[in-house]
């Protein structure tokens, strides 16, 4: 009992540390460097393939900006599930793809605040897909 009690502590402290280390996300590659000129759409109006794509796979939409002309849209989102863990890798994967698609093949992000994690989708040529992760600290 004593070893679990200490593992747990130890692993809490180490994300711990690990989430003190996150920038915030401002300050993140994702609008340091790979998104500029973004503007927030009106949700209320809004009307995309993406949408109901992340509708059906129970994406919670907090915010949708457009980005470098109008051409990369970062969705802020609560996730239904922790990206970062490969058992749900294949529930993404088929969400990304669909996003992809839905998004004529252009690059996006993901933004979940509540568990402080950007998720890039990258498009590369022959549609095949790049994803690339960064942590920001949790407002």
């Amino acid at each position: 009992m004593f070893r679990i009690a200490s593992l747990a502590a130890a692993i809490l402290a180490l994300a711990s540390a690990t989430a003190l280390d996150a920038a915030p996300l401002e300050a993140t590659a994702l609008y340091t460097e790979k998104a500029r000129d973004c503007r927030t759409l009106d949700l209320r109006t809004w009307a995309h393939p993406t949408r109901k794509i992340m509708e059906r796979a129970r994406v919670e939409i907090r915010k949708v900006e457009l980005c470098n002309g109008d051409i990369y849209p970062i969705f802020t989102a609560a996730l239904p599930g922790e990206p970062l863990v490969g058992v749900n890798d294949r529930f993404f994967n088929k969400l990304y793809a669909q996003m992809s698609e839905a998004n004529g093949w252009h690059s996006f992000a993901f933004v979940d605040p509540g568990r402080g994690v950007i998720v890039y989708v990258d498009i590369k040529a022959r549609r095949s897909l790049d994803l690339n992760y960064d942590e920001f600290d949790i407002p």
